[in-house]
């Protein structure tokens, strides 16, 4: 099954602050519907990071992080 953005989904109501928490695999399964980018920059953004678990808005402030970090 291939989840959109606006599909009702477990990953989707995660998204207000203190909602449930996914582990990195699990977001990164879902990477492109939810953060329209692909697993590998979900991988980079949350490098260190892979025991932990966190909830969609902190997954997506990370990534735009990642995305807007200045290159050397």
């Amino acid at each position: 099954m291939t989840l959109e953005k606006n599909e009702k989904s477990p990953l989707h109501a995660g998204q207000e602050a203190g909602g449930p928490r996914y582990t990195l695999e699990e977001l990164k399964e879902h990477a492109e519907p939810l953060f329209s980018v692909k697993e590998e920059v979900l991988a980079g953004a949350f490098f260190g990071a892979q025991d932990k678990l966190f909830t969609v808005a902190e997954a997506h402030t990370k990534i735009e992080q990642f995305m807007k970090a200045k290159v050397d």
